[in-house]
């Protein structure tokens, strides 16, 4: 296999940055013991962010409500890079945000004249968009069944 190969490339690059990782792994010692679920573990703490479902939904709102374009991609690029393990990271990054029942959270956007309700998984990365309304639209819903 050659590194001009795509899948060569592709192969050789992941492998080193495995020996990065391990390199990594062993000067945190963050782990105690080598087994691969740790390494494995570690690789995921580390690369993959928030998955959120769905962009579009956020995209359609700020092609409806232009003026809040820049907030809602700077809040799905800030939430997409984070690590939060749970509501308190959370919170520490975003102090103003309201907590519901079911892990969801009520983020107020652009000065709280739109109302963005994400309800979130930390176990696993995830955060679903239940509503993104103005906040007259948010104060007709219930936001707990959302």
């Amino acid at each position: 296999m050659l590194l001009t190969d795509p899948i060569g490339l592709y192969i050789s690059t992941f492998l080193l940055n495995c020996v990065y990782l391990i390199v990594a792994h062993n000067a945190e010692k963050k782990y105690k013991s080598y087994h691969f679920g740790n390494f494995f573990y570690y690789i995921c703490d580390k690369y993959f962010n928030v998955k959120i479902f769905s962009r579009g939904t956020l995209r359609d709102f700020w092609e409806k409500h232009g003026n809040c374009e820049l907030q809602l991609k700077t809040w799905y690029r800030e939430t997409e890079k984070s690590n939060w393990s749970s509501i308190n990271d959370l919170k520490s990054e975003y102090p103003n945000a309201s907590i519901l029942k079911d892990n969801r959270i009520v983020f107020n956007i652009k000065g709280n004249d739109y109302r963005l309700i994400v309800k979130f998984n930390f176990e696993y990365q995830l955060a679903w968009i239940r509503f993104i309304g103005t906040h007259a639209e948010y104060d007709k819903i219930n936001a707990n069944e959302i």
